[in-house]
């Protein structure tokens, strides 16, 4: 019942109530008053004259600003940090986890031969042996090798971890490998 009255009530012309009389205020006693001044307009001669400086003072080119040297000592502390990080956060490829030391070696010798650009690492925790493979920076670059990597072993993930930054930089792409 509830709904019909306000489908019906919802379907009604609407009415606008407006009165008879205009409304009219004056208010420019109020607005604030501006006077247009026409811009003067300079023509001045076709002269070649020379083109300005950058404002650079002629005596001082040679020498470095105080702003350099002190930018300098700043890039020069960054890249000494910068040289110091050895690893990043990136990716590896694990290839095989179980149990049998000398399936572990196996897949170790595996990769020294099918891929001597990628370092295999085997990790023991009792009682199992994980043998991952590579220093990969972006996971697109693991990615690559994992598809060449699956036809051994098709039970290989990839992995985050700890690389070292060096080696990442010495893969070389997967493409070269096929």
């Amino acid at each position: 019942m509830h709904l019909g009255i306000i489908l019906i009530s919802g379907c009604s012309k609407k009415s606008v109530v407006s009165s008879g009389s205009d409304y009219k205020e004056d208010l420019s006693t109020v607005r604030p008053r501006y006077e247009y001044v026409e811009p003067a307009v300079v023509t001045r001669p076709e002269a070649t004259a020379p083109p300005k400086s950058n404002n650079v003072p002629k005596g001082d080119v040679d020498k470095p600003l105080y702003v350099n040297r002190k930018l300098e000592s700043v890039l020069d502390t960054l890249a000494k940090q910068n040289k110091s990080i050895r690893y990043i956060n990136g990716f590896r490829i694990q290839i095989y986890v179980g149990n049998v030391r000398q399936e572990a070696d196996n897949a170790k010798s595996y990769i020294y031969q099918a891929f001597p650009d990628l370092n295999p690492y085997v990790s023991y925790t009792q009682p199992t042996y994980r043998v991952k493979v590579g220093d990969f920076m972006y996971r697109s670059d693991a990615e690559q090798y994992l598809d060449v990597i699956r036809e051994q072993y098709a039970s290989a993930v990839i992995l985050a971890d700890r690389v070292d930054i060096k080696r990442s930089l010495m893969i070389n792409p997967a493409s070269d490998h096929n």
